[in-house]
């Protein structure tokens, strides 16, 4: 139901359709929310915001702000522990349409009530509102209220609870399209060039040029594989692949940005050549990590009877052109330049030198590396012959 002229004059629902649009940041926006109402004389003590959401982990984002604590942002996955909770609980008639709900909290509990009410009642709540939020797309989210007055809310405050929806599910439903922007880019672009997306820089050529160790990795016999394996094994052996990966380069800062077949592209950007040392050993400790948790996982396919996972990486570090490169409509935010095309031949030596890390020279004489030099080598499509290093020791971290 839309606001009416008289809700219009009424100072909260005036924020939200004004100042409130500002705030698209979800704890900000709450904390605000909750002192637009306390100025407006609303004894509220609690308020909650429920939120499904486009995620590959995540089912749902909540806002709880508290008065005298503030505002804590909780993230609900999507597993049976997060169903049952939500089984047993108000916010699920909030999801399903069926709010305004409200529980007198100063009444004896009730056989088979949900269980946060007896939460509440522990902590000297008074009166408890649920409402549904309307969204666009015709789905429901939640927005509950909770008051310590020894009287529950007045008629007033409950009105304007109602009143308030329209305004606050326009809100809501910008701050949630925002996060399923940036979670959507962060999960198929990189959190990294994911912010320089939303941030605008969508313009075909739009980029910059900056020094990076380069990672790239391949997973050897794939061709092999992908003509005997079946397709469910040969995906979860791409998964038992690319995890480990991925989560060895974010663990130290850097950011996978394609997956290209078997293959993936990384980088660990350095913002200053103070930290090109650091961040040189940065990388090379994520590629430790990678080995290591990929060899627990061989032994595991070992035990289970299941191919091998067997990869080769390269790391180099020099300048690249990061930004978009494309059609007028199909972009792609990557890196590209001579240093790329270097860690790619680099890395195709690693069949033939029979090593899984290889390392160029630039890269061990940034990052100081002790390393065991394996001859120089001619490379395809390079000029001059390259010097391949491996590292002495594997670096714990």
């Amino acid at each position: 139901m839309a606001p009416t002229d008289q809700d219009q004059t009424d100072p909260v629902i005036h924020w939200l359709m004004t100042g409130a649009r500002q705030r698209t940041d979800p704890s900000e926006f709450l904390d605000a929310f909750a002192q637009a109402l306390r100025a407006a004389g609303v004894d509220v003590a609690r308020i909650t915001t429920g939120v499904p959401i486009l995620h590959p982990q995540i089912f749902s984002f909540s806002g709880l702000w508290q008065l005298g604590k503030g505002t804590t942002e909780r993230l609900y996955r999507a597993n049976a522990q997060a169903n049952a909770i939500m089984a047993n609980s108000p916010i699920r008639l909030a999801y399903e349409g069926k709010g305004p709900v409200r529980f007198d909290l100063m009444a004896p509990p009730q056989p088979g009530e949900f269980d946060i009410l007896g939460e509440l009642r522990g902590e000297n709540y008074t009166d408890y509102v649920v409402h549904s939020v309307p969204f666009a797309d015709g789905s429901y989210k939640a927005l509950s209220f909770a008051t310590k007055c020894a009287g529950g809310f007045g008629d007033r405050e409950v009105a304007l609870f109602a009143a308030v929806i329209p305004a606050v599910a326009f809100n809501l439903e910008v701050q949630a399209w925002r996060r399923t922007a940036r979670t959507l880019l962060d999960t198929y672009v990189g959190r990294q060039s994911g912010r320089r997306v939303l941030e605008g820089q969508i313009q075909r050529g739009a980029g910059e040029t900056i020094r990076a160790v380069i990672w790239l990795c391949d997973l050897r016999g794939f061709t092999s594989l992908s003509e005997t394996l079946p397709r469910d094994a040969l995906i979860d052996l791409l998964n038992s692949y690319f995890g480990p990966m991925c989560d060895a380069v974010a663990a130290q800062g850097g950011e996978v940005l394609k997956f290209i077949g078997d293959a993936m592209l990384a980088i660990f950007p350095i913002s200053q050549d103070a930290a090109a040392a650091q961040i040189c050993l940065a990388a090379l400790a994520a590629a430790e990590c990678a080995r290591s948790a990929l060899s627990e996982e061989n032994g595991r396919r070992r035990n289970e009877g299941l191919p091998q996972i067997e990869y080769g990486l390269a790391l180099h570090v020099g300048g690249v052109m990061y930004g978009n490169i494309g059609s007028d409509t199909r972009l792609d935010f990557t890196v590209i330049g001579p240093a790329v095309n270097l860690t790619a031949r680099i890395e195709s030596m690693c069949r033939q030198l029979s090593r899984s890390l290889l390392l160029s020279s630039d890269f061990v004489a940034t990052g100081g590396i002790a390393a065991k030099s394996l001859g120089r080598h001619p490379l395809k499509g390079v000029a001059a012959d390259q010097e391949i290093f491996e590292p002495f020791a594997r670096p714990v971290g």
